[in-house]
């Protein structure tokens, strides 16, 4: 903190957190979440705010922007709100109980999406006082009320950065053919859950897909109608996904499921459903296309994201040596597949 910096009734200090707050308050209260305005679709843009009151002026000029507003009343409870809420921008009032910070700054750009953190408080905005927000790693700071206005300009700005950021990383993640993940996000959202099996103990399953002679499709009917089966199974494979599952295709005729919070019995339940539902369906000039599936479980069949993909696929090649149109489980840990 520059040494020309002085605040009335504070002693001198060394982090911006000691600066705008008082002793005492570091405590870890029980998350709360308090929805501020009313949730909309996700392109409206999402501010998660961090304050003791309501900061009512604020709220109600970001709203009119088009923004919605997502609030918590302690420090602690942000961590929790951040998963939640998945905010284009927090906003924090700097002297709001259990606030850390150079922490909550830390964890915000190391995210995936590297979430902008701004500042907020009663001080004056000095040049001083701005560039310590900025070292422990916020991108501003505003003196509330003073600067509604500028704060209500940049949170806008940075809410429509970031969603440009995310339309750019969605078209480069996506698989161009069937608008499933492709490849590179499967494997982003493969590690995520298999960490959340290490930190929390929520399972997840991996299916894996392939289209039963899709070369006999391709050499008979030519690719454009091979590329029309493949769409037609992308099609469904986002119909039967929820919000936090991933549906992927691969490469090729091989399409991944990730199933988020599902054990093996339950996948392997959805899996056949799966396989049933798609061999049911008519392709126009085809008649019926089936799949071949493997599935595999975290912790059942593998606690790692290699080990999980790799139980998956040994499993649909069982399916696939085993006539095709067919679902197949991985073993438990440290046994062998039949017939692989």
């Amino acid at each position: 903190m520059p040494q020309s910096l002085k605040l009335s009734d504070c002693p001198p200090r060394t982090s911006l957190f000691d600066l705008l707050t008082s002793p005492g308050l570091n405590m870890t209260p029980r998350a709360e979440k308090e929805p501020i305005t009313r949730p909309s679709e996700r392109a409206r843009g999402r501010v998660l705010l961090i304050a003791e009151d309501k900061q009512v002026h604020f709220v109600e000029g970001i709203s009119s922007r088009g923004i919605d507003v997502f609030g918590v009343s302690k420090g602690a409870a942000a961590m929790v709100s951040l998963t939640r809420t998945r905010p284009d921008v927090v906003i924090a009032h700097a002297s709001t109980s259990g606030l850390r910070i150079r922490e909550l700054a830390k964890m915000l750009a190391q995210s995936d999406d590297g979430i902008p953190l701004v500042l907020t408080g009663s001080e004056p905005s000095t040049v001083d006082l701005r560039r310590a927000a900025m070292v422990e790693g916020a991108f501003d700071y505003f003196a509330l009320p003073d600067e509604l206005d500028l704060l209500i300009e940049r949170t806008q700005q940075l809410v429509l950065l970031r969603q440009k950021i995310d339309r750019l990383r969605s078209d480069a993640d996506l698989d161009s053919l069937t608008g499933l993940a492709n490849r590179r996000r499967f494997r982003v959202a493969l590690a995520r859950e298999v960490e959340r099996w290490r930190r929390y103990r929520v399972p997840c399953a991996l299916m894996m897909l392939d289209i039963d002679h899709l070369k006999s499709v391709n050499d008979k009917f030519g690719h454009p109608v091979g590329d029309m089966v493949i769409r037609q199974i992308a099609q469904t494979l986002k119909e039967v996904s929820r919000d936090n599952d991933t549906a992927a295709r691969l490469g090729g005729e091989e399409f991944a499921l990730l199933l988020a919070g599902i054990d093996l019995q339950r996948a392997a339940t959805a899996a056949e459903r799966l396989r049933a539902v798609l061999s049911g369906k008519h392709v126009e000039g085809v008649g019926t296309v089936t799949v071949s599936i493997g599935v595999a479980a975290c912790p059942e069949n593998a606690t790692s994201e290699r080990l999980l993909y790799s139980a998956s696929d040994g499993a649909l090649y069982v399916s696939k040596n085993a006539g095709r149109d067919r679902v197949s489980v991985a073993p438990p840990l440290q046994e062998k597949l039949p017939g692989v």
